[in-house]
């Protein structure tokens, strides 16, 4: 049986469209090469800042090139298409409403991947860029899965936005432990899980193996690998 094409929208940043593939290759569970399933990749890392333009520090809209890669990819015969970074799912019904094919949610799959981790789960907290914090997009997915949002205080999301920009992006060593430390402080305020709802901060669970060593970490990016691999007809790793 054939498997379905992957399309990413890729570049958001580019490190975290790498990590991304790595994670959707790790977590399949293959005997062989023909066991993964196709991804086409469009690694676009001149998209301007998603955040940026968000909040009006910017003029330059990212979602013209993201409808134009959208457009590309779907032309070249992808079956759906992913978006591996949070911030950008600003922009996610204009990207649906661009295409024929389906695109998955980043967000709806966190959440969810939050639900199953933690049983009985009542309240989350994010972690995540001021685009994604400040407008909200998260609030949908945690109001329709009847869970209360957690977000960080001003410090603390100030000390968030430097690991993303200043650390991962700029490709210096991110301080995972003010990551940590911060999450333990949205526990102190009800979050029974926290997510890792920007994909610069996936790359650093993954480097420091932070999912591993803290259970209460949601990583965004792992949730939309998962399902991924499960759209397109792989089999995920045991």
């Amino acid at each position: 049986m054939s498997k379905k094409r992957v399309g990413v929208l890729g570049g958001l940043g580019p490190l975290a469209t790498v990590y991304f593939m790595d994670m959707v290759v790790k977590l399949t569970e293959a005997e062989k090469d023909q066991d993964h399933i196709p991804m086409l990749v469009m690694n676009d890392a001149s998209i301007p800042d998603r955040t940026a333009f968000i909040l009006g520090r910017s003029p330059e809209s990212p979602l013209p090139r993201m409808l134009e890669n959208a457009a590309m990819l779907e032309k070249a015969g992808v079956d759906f298409l992913v978006i591996p970074c949070n911030t950008a799912h600003f922009f996610y019904d204009a990207v649906t409403e661009a295409v024929q094919i389906p695109v998955i949610n980043i967000m709806e799959e966190a959440v969810a991947a939050a639900g199953r981790a933690i049983p009985g789960l009542r309240a989350i907290g994010v972690l995540a860029t001021d685009g994604t914090v400040q407008t909200g997009v998260y609030e949908r997915f945690a109001k329709e899965a009847g869970l209360e949002l957690v977000v960080p205080e001003k410090e603390e999301q100030e000390a968030v936005m430097h690991i993303i920009y200043d650390e991962v992006k700029a490709g210096r060593p991110a301080d995972w432990k003010t990551l940590v430390r911060i999450g333990e402080s949205l526990r102190t305020r009800g979050a029974e899980a926290v997510i890792l709802g920007c994909t610069e901060l996936s790359v650093v669970s993954r480097d420091q193996e932070l999912t591993k060593i803290y259970p209460w970490m949601v990583d965004s990016l792992e949730a939309l690998a998962e399902k991924c691999i499960v759209t397109a007809g792989g089999k995920l790793r045991k």
